[in-house]
């Protein structure tokens, strides 16, 4: 923050308020963090889920300067709806944020606001069997939000996709994006707040390739199933939820949604024999075409950068009755958690990449831009950064724009292109990004 210099006179004085110019007294201010899971799916890490989500010690800083900023009249709120399966307690325990809450509960005698932004949760049986959903008890609620032409997805509306979530049936996708409509129900917290500070914690991912400021946003959904995660079918076919054509993928979908129907109806084994003949499927299909990518998990996906790009635009312009105005609602801004990252198979199973970073931006473009280049991967290959449409949205006129925004690193100032990369830093890519990612 003092490189950035914020509040620069006050700086090294009790009267520093380095948040201020962005908070005032009054606001509702929510804090989110990147909350994912209560495990890392990776058997070989046992890191108290230190490259999986966002460190508590990290917002417990970002806690403070808000505090300083509201000068005692306001509303400081932490949320986030993370993966449906997270048993966000547990999580909470085996992070430290239950000690954190406490902390301001009982010590400082603050109360934070911590919500679950989930519509539900639900709870695992076995490797791809879920029981029903439970709601959310302290949840805000939600608003479902038009965007239709808006949307990044109107640009398919041309070959009317049908849009797939994994967990999730593809009729309840389709009642949000369907012919020429692009809808998210999203929770009410973000847009009633003034101001939102992303804290991501920034990872490979299998679907987008690298998630940061961006795709954290993914995390203000109430409704999960209104977020195309991929496009039904092969990539030469319009789809891009694996590449070459197969009769066998195709059985996988159809018995991956017998699957999910069949869990919420409870009818559990049903599930069990619907998620092994849908494996088998996979397996043949892998064998008979050399294709091994699925559930759009590969560099080939063109939805999930999308959705976030959507989510990102919603959040900035939708007023606080979640209706699409001309100007920007909210201020964004951005400071990660990048002490530890993770990589290789995030954002479930992720590897440990210690960076011992935090880094601030007040545009998430910008943020990703910067990210891309430190985790080594080459922007011309991740979709977002080089279409012309998001980076409208997000506030540049073009990538060259993007491209000579001002970073400062350890008090020298570089332009986003000629920021020095090092090598040290470069992420090891998801497995199924490898050799489709990297500028190295």
């Amino acid at each position: 923050m003092f490189e950035a210099g914020l509040d620069a006179e006050h700086y090294g004085t009790a009267q520093w308020n380095p948040m201020g110019e962005w908070i005032k007294p009054g606001q509702t201010v929510l804090l989110k963090p990147n909350w994912v899971d209560h495990k890392n799916n990776n058997p070989n890490v046992d890191d108290n889920l230190a490259c999986l989500v966002t460190n508590p010690s990290v917002v417990r800083v970002v806690i403070d300067y808000v505090y300083i900023a509201l000068k005692g009249s306001g509303r400081i709120i932490v949320a986030d709806a993370p993966m449906q399966q997270c048993d966000l307690q547990q999580m909470f325990v085996t992070v430290g944020y239950d000690k954190l809450f406490d902390f301001y509960r009982n010590v400082v005698g603050v109360e934070i606001e911590v919500q679950d932004l989930r519509k539900y949760s639900i709870a695992s049986i076995s490797r791809g069997i879920f029981t029903a959903p439970s709601m959310t008890e302290n949840s805000a609620g939600s608003f479902v939000v038009q965007l239709d032409s808006l949307s990044m997805h109107a640009e398919n509306d041309n070959i009317n996709p049908s849009y797939k979530v994994s967990e999730y049936r593809q009729e309840d996708t389709a009642y949000y994006h369907h012919d020429n409509k692009h809808a998210y129900e999203v929770s009410k917290t973000p847009l009633l707040a003034d101001v939102i500070i992303n804290i991501p914690k920034p990872k490979t991912h299998r679907l987008a390739g690298m998630t940061a400021s961006i795709k954290n946003m993914v995390g203000i959904t109430y409704e999960k199933s209104s977020l195309p995660h991929r496009k039904v079918g092969d990539a030469e076919h319009g789809g891009d939820t694996y590449k070459k054509k197969s009769i066998w993928k195709e059985w996988m979908h159809k018995f991956d949604e017998k699957k999910t129907s069949a869990s919420l109806q409870r009818k559990y084994h049903k599930a069990w024999m619907d998620d092994k003949i849908m494996k088998m499927c996979y397996m043949l299909g892998w064998l008979t075409t050399g294709d091994k990518y699925r559930i759009g998990s590969w560099y080939g996906n063109d939805t999930i950068w999308r959705t976030a790009i959507d989510l990102n635009y919603l959040l900035l312009y939708a007023d606080k009755e979640g209706k699409i105005k001309d100007t920007p609602q909210r201020k964004v801004i951005t400071l990660a958690d990048m002490v530890v990252c993770g990589q290789g198979a995030g954002p479930v199973s992720p590897h440990p990449k210690p960076l011992g970073m935090v880094m601030l931006a007040d545009n998430s473009m910008l943020f990703d831009r910067v990210m891309c280049e430190i985790m080594g991967f080459d922007y011309h290959k991740i979709k977002m950064f080089n279409s012309d449409t998001a980076l409208h949205k997000m506030g540049y006129e073009s990538v060259d724009a993007l491209n000579k925004e001002t970073v400062i690193y350890n008090g020298q100032s570089f332009s986003v292109d000629s920021f020095p990369f090092q090598q040290k830093w470069a992420f090891d890519a998801h497995p199924c990004w490898i050799g489709n990612i990297e500028k190295r």
